[in-house]
């Protein structure tokens, strides 16, 4: 099949002459340039020779040059409207973090995107500035504001691109601008709205057009548009597919052996830029899931041409030779020790060598090896009490455990064999999907060793001395916690109440909480920890990884559960995103609501901390929290001090025995609560790995 493109055939009369227009007061980007060395953005155009300087040749017939923009949505915005110098930069993102890391401390790509997309959270229209060539051999310089396509409550208004042309107008000379739609909803909006600015490109029977030209190996998903975040999510499709979408997102940060989208792309949509940057196809086609009926769900061939889009049925073989020319250096974990079978509290682990130190992490994973690491050197008020489950039992479940798969009786782990062996299980994610969440049902239905049960029911009531005492059973894996696999939120934690386990019924709710409607026996959280080790995502991310199937193992750390805390803190000893920077990067949310994670609406708060000889000398509070009053914050001086200090004591006192690569260097990801009782304790630490 070949799907053939059009020319565009709306052409406007329209001049362009440059405009005389008032400097603003502070160029924030010269102030950049000067620290860098280098200019990354202008914040103004006065006319086409500069415009020539920063923008790129688009290589999209009827475009010639772009650049990115962004412009203030409110009156605290932290930057005036801006221009990209695409020579530099092709993404806002890198932009802020590495022109203005000061302004922007912390920021990750999920937060970006909510600056600009999330109608509640947005502080700048962003898109892209794009120089037209029309069919009269006139210009237009057209501008795209993004919105999530996805997302009806968050379109553009005609407000927000009368307030965007308005910004623009009075620092871009070049003329004439108009707005541009950036997707097939804006474009349905903007067809009706009563603008006073001129619009573009609203019907311009174009029926493909390339990006990144192209050739991409994988099993067609068909994904519709108010579906990608929640597919994204349960890991729907991978490296190993090609995804076809009805419209064009702003991004994709999941690696995918192609797109072909039904909305048009911009030049450099962040979807655009990564898919050259991988060199996987990328294009536009008219209707897709019409045009592409009955390629759903088929292992193909698919090549975004110049001039037309080419599809073909292949082999497995051809396609895992495309796969494996894609995914990185494969990841080494270390092989897990079946045979130590001693359920041990985290301050009875030998951790005085780096020897004694491997061997507890191929005994019990990262998780619950680094904390009793980490316990034995801390001060015992900074803990919780806990105790770590190792990976024999886990992997006795999986041997003993059976089921019936395909009319045949398996154990866990033989069908976990059979399927590293299958193509069909490998090569179809829908399939992958289906089986591993039968594989996780039957393995949480079935329960473990009794006397594994006992010997732990043993261990609960000797560290905690009370049945009605709930704890968390954590995961700990040895395919987690590393500088090159982080792993971080992969796999599940449960809480679990001994008596529960106990009470010799299956009745709700649980003894140890009656805000728990359902029992939480040890049975359910051992179950729900092991099977996280196969969840999708789990999954999806070892394979890209080149991680080892065969050797990753799910150890348990048990520990108090916390109920009321009064604070959830995650505290980076570096800006994760910029070399050099060393101030603690601390971000804070109000009780147990989630800093990794935050709902809808919620904004986390923000701190930079100085900290010299082990103590806080300077505080910077950046963002507030939008649980608290204005002006009251989660956490106070004092309590930053008292966490600054004693951030420092782990950096000082942990040893880290992986050697960082070339050009990298450690810091610690950490993850802290302030108890109900006040008390302030650290949960977790992992090393991170920044590059420069």
């Amino acid at each position: 099949m070949r799907l053939l493109r059009t020319v565009p055939l709306l052409a406007l009369l329209l001049t362009a002459c440059p405009t005389d227009e008032p400097e603003p007061e502070v160029d924030v980007c010269a102030d950049a340039a000067e620290e860098l060395g280098y200019r990354p953005c202008v914040i103004a155009v006065p006319d086409l020779q500069l415009w020539e300087d920063i923008t790129v040749p688009t290589g999209l017939p009827g475009q010639l040059r772009a650049t990115k923009y962004q412009v203030p949505a409110r009156p605290d915005a932290r930057l005036p409207t801006l221009f990209l110098d695409a020579g530099a930069f092709l993404l806002h993102y890198e932009l802020l973090v590495t022109a203005f890391p000061d302004l922007f401390p912390g920021l990750g790509t999920g937060g970006y995107l909510d600056l600009i997309l999330d109608p509640e959270s947005r502080e700048f229209y962003a898109g892209t500035v794009t120089e037209h060539l029309l069919d009269d051999g006139s210009r237009l310089f057209g501008f795209v504001i993004w919105d999530d396509p996805a997302d009806p409550d968050g379109a553009i208004t005609l407000a927000d691109a009368e307030a965007t042309y308005a910004a623009l107008q009075e620092v871009f000379a070049p003329e004439p601008l108009a707005f541009v739609p950036s997707n097939n909803r804006q474009a349905a909006d903007a067809a009706g709205w009563d603008a006073s600015f001129p619009i573009h490109g609203l019907d311009d029977g174009v029926e493909y057009e390339a990006y990144t030209v192209a050739t991409g190996y994988g099993t067609l998903r068909f994904v519709p548009i108010e579906r990608l975040e929640q597919a994204i999510a349960d890991a729907e499709f991978g490296f190993q597919d090609i995804v076809v979408l009805e419209d064009a997102p702003v991004d994709l940060e999941v690696v995918v052996s192609g797109a072909v989208t039904g909305g048009r792309q911009n030049e450099l949509s962040h979807l655009n830029v990564r898919s050259a940057a991988r060199g996987t196809p990328n294009c536009f086609v008219r209707d897709p899931f019409e045009a592409l009926a009955g390629w759903e769900g088929v292992l193909v061939r698919l090549t975004c041409g110049e001039e037309a889009l080419a599809i073909e049925e292949t082999t497995p073989d051809e396609a895992q030779a495309f796969w494996d020319a894609l995914v990185p250096e494969p990841v080494d974990v270390p092989a897990p020790d079946l045979e130590h079978d001693a359920i041990t509290p985290l301050l009875e682990l030998p951790t005085a060598t780096e020897q004694e130190r491997l061997l507890a992490l191929s005994r019990f994973g990262a998780k619950g090896s680094t904390l009793g690491v980490l316990y034995q050197r801390i001060d015992g008020d900074l803990q919780l009490q806990g105790l770590v489950i190792p990976f024999h039992y886990y992997d006795a479940f999986m041997e003993s455990g059976t089921w019936t798969v395909d009319g045949d009786e398996l154990s866990f782990a033989a069908t976990i064999d059979a399927w590293l062996a299958d193509d069909d299980f490998l090569l179809d994610a829908a399939l992958r999907r289906q089986r591993l969440e039968e594989l996780r049902a039957a393995m949480q239905a079935t329960p473990p060793d009794p006397e594994l049960l006992d010997a732990l029911a043993g261990a609960i009531d000797a560290t905690w001395g009370d049945p009605q005492h709930m704890v968390r059973f954590r995961s700990s894996s040895n395919a987690e916690d590393s500088l090159r696999f982080s792993g971080a939120g992969l796999y599940d934690s449960t809480s679990a109440c001994l008596a529960d386990e106990l009470d010799g019924d299956d009745v709700g709710p649980s003894l140890c909480d009656p805000d728990q409607p359902d029992e939480r026996s040890l049975v359910r959280a051992l179950t729900r920890v092991w099977s996280s080790l196969w969840k999708m995502t789990a999954f999806e991310e070892r394979q890209w990884w080149g991680i080892d199937h065969h050797q990753v193992a799910m150890g348990v750390l048990v520990n108090d559960r916390s109920k009321d805390e009064q604070a959830n803190i995650v505290v980076f000893t570096g800006d994760p995103n910029t070399p050099g920077d060393d101030r603690y990067v601390v971000n804070a949310q109000l009780g147990d609501l989630s800093v990794v994670s935050p709902g809808p609406g919620e904004v986390v708060e923000l701190t930079l901390l100085t900290v010299e000889d082990g103590q806080v000398t300077a505080i910077e509070r950046v963002r507030e929290s939008s649980e608290t009053a204005p002006g009251v914050p989660v956490l106070s001086d004092a309590r930053l001090e008292e966490l600054g200090a004693a951030m420092a004591t782990v950096a000082d006192v942990l040893p880290i025995d992986e050697e960082p690569p070339e050009g990298g260097e450690v810091l610690l990801d950490s993850e802290w609560k302030v108890l109900e009782d006040g008390r302030l304790i650290i949960k977790q630490v992992r090393p991170f790995l920044r590059m420069e």
